[in-house]
Order: structure tokens, then C-alpha cells, then sequence
């Protein structure tokens, strides 16, 4: 018996039952809270391709090194209003650049992340924070599986010891590919 063509035929007829989880952006806002220390200069979803959405974020900081970063990341679903679901967790992001934890939910989304952004070594960081063209991809929500629906990612960034600024990223599961 292959192993692997039954493997490929169990992915299938599970795909044809449940349905291919497709994800998309459908809409980013980001806010400053403290005009002195950095701004947003871009805050932007970009069309890549043909169904392929990326997400811009350019954030300059005016005020050198920013030596401590904490963030809290939560996860909201649209159930007639966007409601607290699964995660709202705060971490050291410089702890965690430092010492990876896959027991963290945090780290798979930074690991998503960490392709796309130059906030990809530890603390102090000397530079303006850029996330460019970040895609989501269906094999980000595999290891937690997210039922379909409308959901707001809320990342809110701690630096210095003050909150600095806030990105709502809105998003969709499982939508029907064109």
C-alpha cells in the first residue's frame, strides 16, 4: 500500500468535504499614540497579483534606539459586532526574538511575520519598522485550526515603556477563491 497516496487522497476528500481554507486581507487601520516618539507613514493594503493582497506598514520612529518592545496581540471575530475569540496575550518581542518558545501562540504569528518585516533581530533596534507585502497564507491557521468567518487582528506596540502605536488588520477565512 503508498503511504503517501493515501495520504494525498484522505487531504482531498477532506478538502471536497470541509472546503479549501482560502484567507485574504480585507482591511488594515493603524493609529499613532505618540506623534514624538515615531508615525505612521504607511498604513496600506497593495494588490500583488490576482486575488494576492499585501499588507504595507511603514512605521518611522523618530526617537533612536527603542531598547524595550512589548506586544499585545489579540484575536477578534465578527459575530454582529467584533468580539474577544481565542488570544489576547502580551509578550517581550525582544525576549522572544532572543529565545524562541513554539509554546507561545505569539511565535507562529511573529514566524508569519517574520519574512516580511525588518524587525526581524533583537533589541535595540536603530531603524524605522517596515512590514512589506505580507501575505497570508491557509498554512498560517493550520496548526490552529479557525473556523470560517470575519475576523480583526489588534496589535498594539509597547516601546520604550509607553504604548506607541496600534494596527487593526482585518481579515477573512475561508472565502471562495475567483
Amino acid at each position: 500500500m503508498n503511504i503517501p497516496l493515501m495520504v494525498a487522497l484522505m487531504w482531498v476528500f477532506g478538502a471536497l468535504v470541509h472546503g479549501i481554507p482560502t484567507t485574504r486581507h480585507t482591511n488594515i487601520k493603524c493609529e499613532d499614540r505618540d506623534k514624538s516618539f515615531g508615525e505612521i507613514k504607511e498604513c496600506r493594503l497593495k494588490v500583488l497579483g490576482r486575488g494576492i493582497i499585501g499588507a504595507n506598514v511603514y512605521y518611522k520612529v523618530k526617537k533612536l534606539p527603542v531598547k524595550t518592545v512589548h506586544v499585545n496581540f489579540s484575536v477578534w471575530k465578527r459575530l454582529s459586532g467584533y468580539h474577544p475569540y481565542l488570544f489576547n496575550t502580551t509578550v517581550d518581542l525582544c525576549h522572544i526574538i532572543k529565545h524562541p518558545n513554539p509554546s507561545n501562540v505569539f511565535f507562529y504569528f511573529y514566524g508569519a511575520l517574520r519574512p516580511f518585516i525588518n524587525a526581524n533581530h533583537s533589541c535595540p533596534f536603530n531603524h524605522d519598522i517596515i512590514l512589506k507585502n505580507f501575505i497570508l497564507d491557509d498554512k498560517m491557521f493550520t496548526i490552529v485550526p479557525v473556523p470560517r468567518g470575519n475576523y480583526m487582528f489588534v496589535i498594539k506596540i509597547m516601546a520604550n515603556d509607553a504604548w506607541r502605536a496600534t494596527v487593526f488588520s482585518y481579515l477573512d477565512i475561508n472565502v471562495d477563491k475567483l
